[in-house]
């Protein structure tokens, strides 16, 4: 009897348990919906932040487009005009700022490609360019959008103090043959020694050989057009649900896979493999059907994708300038 009702006491206890979490994180969730509502530039366009994010991301399209392996003359109209537009809205609300003069130096740049292959732009485009750079006569001009590289350049410093060995990682979307699974093992490898909560070692790696199940997965992310075919292999980095202990916890998933990225673009970078870090913001549907390609279970949440393969003897990087340590570090005295 006394069995039977402890048996009762703990699965009243379970559900109350359970009940009592489900109504916290419905709390937390809806403070973390509030906050995005409040600022999150998806719903507000006009603050000066929201207003440079959006001018970085049109010029990053430009420069990767500068820096694609198969480029192509022409390419990128309505992404050129976009961020001549940006740029505008930019400057007439807001002083000038390093991220924006590069933007204006990716543009031309762009504009001098085509002039050194004779290439007629279409004839807005051509105007629209003309005018914002003649607007703009203290920017960069001719900085190039992308930097040249070579193979041995690109691994000069493996050996180097940190430094110049992390300056020298970049994302690299020019892929040239295979890379072996044994290197990518070793990067994993390295890679564990990212710290994470309690040590609970939340991230997982999921390696996609497969040629056929490559390009399906490649289909389903929006930012590997251009490159992504080239690959060798591609990494899915994901975090399982089963460490979390705590509703609290609901975002470290993402905090400690992030974490373990970084190290192992470090590893990779160190294994001379080149590596582009593809976003995985999809919809619901899309994440569906990238588990139905590849075996992830339901309990991993899908972080990033690497593509990875080896680079060519000679290539082009964007050139992704930094913004300053001063607009990254508040010192609170």
């Amino acid at each position: 009897m006394l069995n039977l009702l402890k048996k009762i006491s703990n699965r009243l206890n379970a559900i109350c348990y359970t009940r009592s979490s489900r109504y916290k994180l419905r709390y937390l969730y809806s403070y973390d919906r509030k906050r995005f509502i409040r600022h999150a530039g998806s719903l507000h366009h006009e603050e000066k932040e929201q207003k440079l994010a959006s001018v970085i991301m049109a010029y990053h399209v430009v420069e990767k487009g500068l820096s694609m392996p198969e480029r192509r003359l022409g390419f990128g109209h309505d992404a050129v005009l976009n961020l001549i537009s940006l740029i505008r809205d930019y400057s007439e609300k807001f002083p000038q700022d390093d991220q924006i003069l590069h933007a204006i130096s990716v543009l031309d740049a762009y504009r001098e490609m085509h002039r050194k292959e004779k290439f007629n732009l279409r004839p807005d485009l051509q105007q629209a360019l003309d005018s914002l750079l003649a607007d703009f006569p203290s920017a960069p001009v001719h900085e190039k959008g992308h930097m040249e590289m070579t193979r041995e350049q690109y691994y000069a410093y493996l050996e180097s103090p940190f430094p110049e060995f992390s300056a020298s990682r970049h994302s690299v979307r020019h892929f040239n043959g295979p890379v072996s699974l044994e290197q990518i093992e070793q990067a994993v490898s390295l890679a564990r020694n990212a710290p994470s909560a309690c040590n609970r070692q939340h991230a997982r790696v999921h390696c996609i050989c497969d040629k056929e199940i490559r390009e399906k997965v490649l289909s389903l992310q929006n930012g590997n057009r251009g490159f992504g075919h080239l690959a060798d292999k591609l990494l899915i980095i994901t975090a399982d649900l089963h460490d979390i202990r705590w509703e609290e916890e609901r975002n470290d998933l993402y905090t400690n896979a992030g974490i373990f990225l970084m190290n192992l673009c470090y590893a990779l970078h160190a294994n001379k493999v080149a590596h582009c870090l593809l976003n995985w913001s999809v919809s619901p549907l899309q994440d569906i059907r990238l588990r139905q390609l590849v075996s992830i279970p339901d309990h991993e949440t899908v972080v990033c994708i690497l593509a990875c393969g080896d680079c060519p003897e000679q290539f082009s990087l964007a050139a992704s300038p930094r913004k300053p340590v001063s607009k990254i570090l508040t010192i609170h005295r």
